[in-house]
């Protein structure tokens, strides 16, 4: 996302000290790297146990947790990225690590799935800090599991898939319908704990996304494995696949949907609001993202141990919508007195520089909401205010 001048200006006034500003300006010194994401299918086991602090199992099966019952949506986090030039780097931008690092606080999965091509050399220089701070910082999150991908060539209709994000939507697919769980684009920001959905007794939970059709939206999604929306989804995507943007996977997820919603428990669709109440349009980009100098700072009404309070909205909400904060409408908002809508998560945030979460952590709802992992993951240099 660019920034106009003026929004530029009212970022750099909400600095919060200048010593802070120049500590952040350091800190950027790894160009955000384009990626599209790839769920696997094909993996290799490896017995090595992970924990906390420790390198990530690579090449690992996905399996059933005994924690997790039959009856509930496996508790595991699928994201993927896919290299369209294995030799380049396995690199990472700061949002990117932000969203894994906020499923793994938030939800507390058995294991979090990294799926990638990247070859080991690739995985190495990552490790090591080679490909950049963030991508280093990433191998720390606890339960995570590297995984090998098969990047898919053609549809089984005969189409030649070309696009990187088509080829992401097949195996995406194929890798929820192998092994259940949640899946997540990079730019989905878990917000809290979803496992009411998990256990809800639905077999699979969808989001409606912005625009007038109200399409189903393929950027996350949960299920149990092979559930009747994964397996018709995944049936009737490759029949479906034309080369258009969508028409294989919101447009296909859309009507499985909507077929099986009138069956419970097959799917649970969400309305919009419960997982994205932005979208990609400029105006819902700039309600996440703008300066709201009228409000007090987040900052200011932190708690010791680096929580933003939190109100029940629903009596005002209702009864004085008029009295709704700015804030509340287009995310979250805190504060003695103020309500706060915590969606489920948060999408399109473009939160590519943590820059953009401390400039405007006093004054916007993106980084309202998602304040709470860095500070907990880098507690030092965000609590030295000046």
């Amino acid at each position: 996302m660019r920034l106009s001048n003026t929004v530029l200006v009212q970022v750099l006034s909400s600095c919060l000290s200048t010593g802070l500003f120049l500590w952040l300006c350091l800190g950027l010194g790894y160009d955000y790297v384009p990626y599209a994401r790839i769920p696997s299918t094909k993996v290799v086991e490896n017995q090595e146990a992970f924990h906390d602090q420790q390198q990530p199992i690579i090449n690992t099966t996905p399996e059933h947790n005994p924690n997790t019952t039959p009856e509930h949506i496996p508790n595991t986090a699928h994201y993927v990225y896919i290299l369209a030039n294995v030799s380049a780097d396995f690199s990472f931008a700061f949002s990117e690590v932000l969203s894994i690092y906020a499923a793994s606080r938030y939800w507390q999965p058995d294991a979090i799935y990294l799926h990638t091509n990247a070859p080991a050399e690739a995985l190495e220089r990552a490790r090591s800090g080679a490909a950049g701070k963030w991508t280093r910082l990433l191998f720390q999150v606890p339960r995570l599991h590297i995984v090998a991908v098969t990047v898919p060539t053609h549809a089984a209709n005969g189409k030649e898939i070309n696009l990187i994000e088509h080829k992401s939507d097949f195996v995406r697919v194929q890798a929820l319908r192998d092994y259940g769980g949640a899946y997540l684009d990079f730019d989905v920001h878990p917000l809290r704990d979803i496992r009411v959905l998990r256990e809800s007794g639905f077999h699979a939970v969808a989001r409606r996304q912005q625009g007038e059709n109200g399409e189903v939206n393929s950027g996350v999604f949960m299920n149990k494995p092979h559930s009747s929306m994964i397996e018709l989804w995944s049936e009737g995507m490759h029949s479906a696949f034309t080369g258009d943007w969508s028409t294989h996977s919101n447009g296909a997820l859309t009507v499985v949907c909507e077929r099986l919603v009138a069956s419970p428990p097959d799917v649970l669709i969400m309305e919009r609001n419960a997982f994205a109440p932005g979208s990609w349009m400029r105006d819902d980009t700039i309600r996440l993202l703008e300066v709201h100098d009228d409000e007090t700072s987040s900052l200011d009404m932190m708690t010791p141990d680096g929580h933003l309070p939190e109100f029940d909205e629903e009596r005002i909400r209702w009864s004085a919508p008029e009295k709704t904060p700015r804030r509340s409408r287009s995310g979250r908002t805190t504060g003695p007195g103020r309500i706060c809508y915590t969606p489920l998560t948060t999408t399109r945030a473009t939160l590519r520089f943590p820059a953009l979460v401390i400039l405007r952590l006093a004054t916007s709802s993106s980084a309202a909401a998602t304040w709470p992992v860095p500070y907990i993951r880098w507690p030092g240099p965000y609590s030295n205010r000046a």
